[in-house]
């Protein structure tokens, strides 16, 4: 019975934790809009899905799957610690470095700036909390996992929507948000985990970083071009459509990611037994991916049919809730036809949908260390996603943003599924 309660326990806490999560991003963004209007909004929206994100992928370094299963200790929290404190670093400066060539090209406004550089740092700190959280499942305190997570998230959604009303001030309200965020970052992961993890004494002996990151480099780089192929679109429309025009297609693309994060709440807890069964168990190995797959396809159904179902819905619901902020700029993006809108919507989810179908495979790979040749499919998909979402945004606007996109899922589904089909 008490190992139920704990089994019980660890999938609340990461199913609270990992929803919260997926639901953030759309609830800010309406929030922001509504409250600031749809350039402002725009802006934050941009930063917190697109730049905020990749700055994450880049300070946790794509280590979770490799750090939740070194279940041999050949690397100590500290060892990931210290890694992790260094790679943050890198995320900071890279994520300013790109920002200030766009305020020094004249693409980007000192506030843009300014907004889009707080953005980055709780991108940063996302990628640090990670390292605490990935040590958290590899203790089996998966639910420790998922509540700081949850706690952090909240605090900061709370924070920001708290001071945005008293302020009406965007940049003010992120500053808060942010240092109430890093009091619930030392509370629930520096504080808490104190008496929990082996080690995490931090000192300049015996420094594993280099070798971690030999390692997880690869990994890194898969991590790292997926997200940018995820999110060319995104970029294609800030450079050649403006503020407004990122938080209109953000707010259609919020489903998508959903769906993303869905699948990352199933796949989480899979890993452990996944990677195991794979070096004792060959037949349930197999089992236990085939019934991951098929579950994403049952996911990708559900979201599609939903779509089909609600998706009207949901578009009345952003207009109604940004306070038409949207109405004219939609109708001008969509040639005056709602249904095209809707067009937009259910396009971004079917290439959402390719891209949770292939998770699994994707998954398999790294836990084969077969990722050598998925680096080189990412690499040449990653080179063809900036040529066609500019193209394609420049030519047709929104629309031709999703269909970029969801040509660019297609691609990496592809691309997932050779490699796993031919590397056996």
């Amino acid at each position: 019975m008490r190992n139920d309660n704990i089994k019980f326990r660890d999938i609340f806490w990461n199913t609270i934790g990992t929803v919260t999560y997926a639901m953030i991003s759309l609830l800010l963004s309406v929030v922001v809009i509504r409250m600031c209007g749809k350039i402002e909004g725009g802006i934050f929206s941009f930063g917190f899905s697109t730049l905020a994100h990749l700055a994450y992928i880049v300070a946790y370094f794509g280590i979770r799957p490799m750090h939740i299963v070194d279940i041999r200790y050949r690397y100590s929290f500290s060892d990931y610690l210290k890694f992790s404190i260094k790679s943050s670093i890198v995320a900071l400066c890279a994520g300013t470095i790109y920002i200030l060539f766009m305020y020094g090209t004249g693409n980007y406004t000192l506030f843009k700036f300014l907004i889009l550089l707080v953005l980055i740092m709780h991108g940063t700190l996302d990628g640090l909390s990670d390292c605490y959280e990935s040590e958290y499942q590899r203790v089996n305190r998966l639910y420790m996992c998922g509540q700081s997570l949850f706690f952090r998230i909240i605090a900061f959604l709370i924070a920001l929507i708290v001071t945005l009303h008293l302020t009406n001030n965007l940049l003010l309200s992120e500053i808060v948000s942010l240092v109430v965020e890093i009091v619930f970052f030392y509370f629930f992961n520096i504080s808490r985990s104190k008496n929990i993890f082996k080690t995490a004494k931090l000192d300049g002996a015996n420094d594993k970083s280099r070798n971690i990151m030999i390692e997880a480099l690869p990994l890194f780089l898969i991590t790292f071009l997926d997200m940018f192929i995820f999110t060319q679109a995104k970029f294609a429309i800030d450079i050649n459509l403006g503020n407004a025009y990122s938080g209109f297609y953000n707010l259609l693309f919020m489903p998508t990611n959903v769906i993303y994060l869905v699948m990352t709440l199933f796949m989480k807890p899979l890993l452990t037994p996944l990677s195991n069964a794979y070096h004792t168990d060959k037949a349930e190995y197999n089992k236990i991916l085939f019934n991951t797959f098929l579950l994403s396809l049952a996911i990708a159904l559900i979201f599609i049919v939903g779509t089909i179902l609600l998706g009207n819905i949901y578009l009345n619901l952003i207009g109604i809730v940004t306070n038409g902020e949207y109405i004219q700029i939609g109708t001008a993006i969509v040639y005056n036809s709602f249904k095209l809108e809707f067009i937009v919507l259910l396009t971004v989810i079917i290439g959402g949908c390719f891209y949770t179908i292939c998770t699994p495979m994707y998954f398999a790979i790294i836990i084969e260390d077969k990722q050598r040749y998925l680096l080189i499919i990412y690499g040449i998909i990653a080179v063809l996603s900036v040529y066609i979402s500019r193209e394609f945004v420049v030519s047709s606007g929104i629309i031709g943003a999703a269909i970029s996109f969801v040509v660019s899922m297609f691609l990496l589904f592809v691309g997932v599924i050779a490699v796993k089909a031919l590397t056996k």
